[in-house]
């Protein structure tokens, strides 16, 4: 047995059952998927000498990442139960934590569902407990928002698919108030930035495989892409238009109330980075053709529409 993966894993099961118990037996599974940030994810059945069989995961994690989970658990907040032995080491060093279940896809973020109150409220206590402070380690979005944000990362591919005749003559239209919107968004961010006061630690990526479930309450995961920046940029990968308010009522709830009428008029600007931020993908489905470019061209369209709209 792994002795590096038995005291990590008695370690995390303390953390859950707050009990010591010993591990008899480690089978890793061979297959399981948890996260998308490129880290190695493992997955393991774990035995006791109780009886009890539990399903137990590892992640080799940066050091940037492995730093936000473990403020994040030590404040209580939305992040799953976690054992992190080493938040010093560059480099990759495990996480672990236990298995989460998926997020239910029928949910579609609906704001009357349980589940979006659940991300809404766990969203809300992590920017509110870290809104103004931000960790002397955390990067700033501020410091290059088009690197930190992969604003930019659509560019390449529109000016290469405009050279395509049919894109031209379907997107064409498109080149210049696209470029005006990237602008608007970056006058917006640096707004934002420069007024503070939605300032706070951010997830960045919070698309659907990111948010699972912890004894049935939402809980966030993958936070190798973080930055210290405006808590709307956290919003419109899984808030709707509709839903946006259970987000900003959780806020109150958390001690921290923006007017109803600001924060929409914000949270449908910044919805652009949505778009821009995806916008490369599809671009590049686009520039595939054949069945890529037909079942993607839905996805081109709605990048598209909010990078220029917002949300």
């Amino acid at each position: 047995m792994n002795d590096e993966l038995r005291k990590g894993f008695e370690r995390l099961l303390l953390e859950i059952e707050g009990k010591t118990q010993r591990i008899v037996k480690i089978d890793q599974r061979q297959q399981g998927q948890q996260g998308a940030s490129g880290s190695q994810v493992n997955y393991y059945d774990v035995f006791c000498d109780d009886g009890s069989a539990h399903t137990l995961v590892t992640k080799a994690a940066m050091l940037l990442e492995r730093r936000i989970v473990n403020h994040l658990a030590s404040q209580k907040c939305a992040v799953p139960p976690v054992y992190i032995p080493d938040v010093t080491s560059e480099g990759r060093a495990l996480i672990f934590m236990p298995f989460l279940e998926n997020r239910p896809t029928q949910d579609l973020s609906h704001f009357q569902s349980l589940l979006t109150q659940s991300v809404a409220d766990g969203l809300a206590g992590i920017h509110a407990a870290n809104r103004q402070k931000p960790p002397p380690w955390l990067p700033h979005a501020s410091d290059n928002f088009s690197q930190r944000l992969w604003l930019y990362a659509w560019a390449d591919e529109w000016e290469k698919n405009l050279r395509d005749p049919e894109f031209f003559a379907e997107f064409g239209a498109y080149d210049q108030p696209l470029k005006a919107a990237m602008e608007k968004l970056m006058c917006v961010l640096e707004a934002l930035t420069a007024e503070g006061d939605t300032l706070t630690l951010l997830n960045v990526d919070l698309i659907p495989d990111h948010i699972r479930l912890w004894h049935g309450e939402a809980r966030l995961i993958d936070w190798e892409q973080s930055s210290y920046g405006t808590l709307y940029l956290d919003l419109p990968n899984y808030f709707s238009l509709e839903s946006a308010l259970s987000y900003r009522d959780a806020l109150a709830r958390h001690g921290y109330e923006i007017p109803v009428m600001d924060f929409m008029e914000r949270f449908r600007e910044v919805g652009r980075y949505m778009g821009l931020r995806y916008l490369g993908y599809s671009l590049w489905c686009w520039g595939q053709g054949g069945e890529t470019r037909y079942n993607n061209r839905w996805f081109l369209y709605y990048t598209l529409t909010l990078a220029l709209r917002g949300r």
